[in-house]
């Protein structure tokens, strides 16, 4: 898988295990205004790869440094979890 496919996994995950996390009745990992953040990068990522883009059209975004080192910790976590469940 491309680097652009496993960030957009990575940034799937992070937001798959928060949603899960509320679901439980457990706190969110992420504010509203950061998986907003986290989604702009996913949708610049997929304009990135998308073919028919002309490259004046691809966006480009990443997220923010600090949002960045939580998004490191959580996919940790989130590759720990499927270790032990696997």
């Amino acid at each position: 898988m491309s680097n652009i496919g496993n960030r957009l996994a990575d940034l799937h995950d992070v937001l798959d295990y928060c949603s899960n996390q509320q679901a439980f009745g457990k706190t969110a990992c992420f504010t509203p205004l950061e998986r907003i953040c986290i989604n702009q990068e996913r949708g610049s990522l997929l304009s990135q790869i998308n073919q028919d883009n002309q490259e004046g059209d691809k966006r480009h975004y990443k997220c923010p440094p600090k949002l960045e080192s939580k998004i490191r910790f959580i996919t940790q976590k989130v590759i720990d979890i499927n270790l032990i469940t696997n």
